[in-house]
């Protein structure tokens, strides 16, 4: 009985300690932590899939040393006695003039002044930066909770362009395609589309060029399998305007509707950093293109031909002439500088972003 009664508290003491060890890795510093674990629900998936949208997946802070000997310390306001130690005053520079000021309690100096002193002035514009990010990701949440998503989706947007940590962008993205599949990808009309009733001697190319957009976004948001057209049929429109970023150092394009997120594709760049940079506009848009490539001129299909099945050239500039974005036949090439100075994607996403770009549409490179 001794025996059993020596094994049970020695059993109780291992379970314990493995409890302890891991809430201790859960607690490690520069972990994203929840702050609630409320949650918004999307129930316009595909399938009728419903997908959440969680609060401790877009509410992060990154733990410090500091942050957590300062959650350690007893709180002022419950032990006020015990606040008997004061910061040396520092010297106070007024252009050639230093002077001493008084002392100061604690709380009476400023958040600014003691940040600077304790970080400088650099991690001072850094804990202002993730302020100003916290900030926007949870008025983007405040929105979501109050069903309006083209402002959350616009606000994650900005938060995206913000964030530099690549963990927490493709927390972000995530978020972001979720508002998208409904804001952008559905048949639902809302914030940022229209609802067209097709009228008799109507058909898409004449919509289409309407509202200057293109037949397969129609096709495609409204998910249409062929192109014909019922009179009083409802099609979603989208009204915003179309632009294109490329990012090169992280082989990224990304699609972007007035400006915010849609769609991220992966990109191969031109060899020796040959892709130029700047502003272009879309002049062109082929399918099936044929190759005019300097060692001779290759149709569509051709072995030689590696430009794959779509094309969005642009318009020509002084010191940059037959740049675009295209498909291409070697896939493995993605994530790459392997072209001649053009933009590769699969054909898959360039046949999706062929479907978005109308000619004029804004394409900005950049490293």
């Amino acid at each position: 009985m001794k025996n059993y009664r020596i094994f049970v508290h020695l059993s109780g003491a291992i379970v314990c300690m493995f409890l302890f060890l891991l809430q201790q890795s859960q607690r490690s510093d520069n972990l994203l932590y929840a702050e609630s674990s409320r949650s918004i629900s999307s129930g316009s998936m595909a399938g009728g899939q419903v997908e959440e949208i969680r609060r401790e997946d877009i509410i992060f802070r990154t733990k410090s040393p500091e942050a957590v000997r300062e959650r350690s310390r007893p709180s002022e306001r419950l032990h006020p006695r015990r606040q008997t130690i004061r910061p040396r005053a520092l010297p106070t520079t007024t252009g050639t003039v230093v002077s001493r000021p008084r002392r100061q309690p604690l709380g009476e100096q400023s958040f600014a002044h003691a940040a600077k002193r304790k970080t400088g002035s650099r991690s001072l514009k850094h804990a202002a930066g993730r302020e100003s990010l916290q900030e926007t990701i949870d008025n983007a949440y405040e929105y979501l909770l109050r069903g309006k998503k083209e402002e959350a989706r616009n606000l994650y947007s900005k938060a995206l362009f913000i964030e530099t940590s690549r963990e927490r962008r493709e927390i972000i993205k995530k978020h972001l395609e979720v508002l998208n599949k409904e804001l952008v990808f559905s048949p639902k009309t809302g914030p940022g589309s229209v609802t067209y009733e097709v009228k008799s001697g109507d058909n898409l190319t004449k919509i289409a060029k309407k509202f200057n957009t293109t037949p397969g976004l129609l096709m495609r948001i409204n998910r249409k399998k062929d192109t014909r057209l019922r009179v009083n049929e409802p099609l979603k429109v989208l009204t915003g305007t179309t632009s294109v970023l490329v990012d090169k150092k992280n082989f990224t394009l990304t699609l972007l509707i007035d400006g915010y997120y849609v769609k991220e594709f992966p990109i191969g760049t031109g060899k020796d950093d040959s892709t130029p940079e700047g502003t272009f506009f879309v002049e062109s848009r082929l399918k099936n293109p044929v190759w005019y490539s300097p060692e001779g001129v290759y149709p569509y299909g051709h072995p030689k031909n590696i430009l794959g099945t779509r094309w969005l050239g642009f318009k020509n500039k002084p010191g940059t002439v037959g740049y675009g974005v295209h498909g291409t036949t070697k896939p493995e090439t993605i994530g790459t500088e392997s072209s001649n100075g053009c933009i590769r994607m699969r054909n898959e996403d360039v046949e999706e972003l062929y479907d978005f770009v109308t000619p004029n549409t804004k394409v900005t490179i950049k490293s």
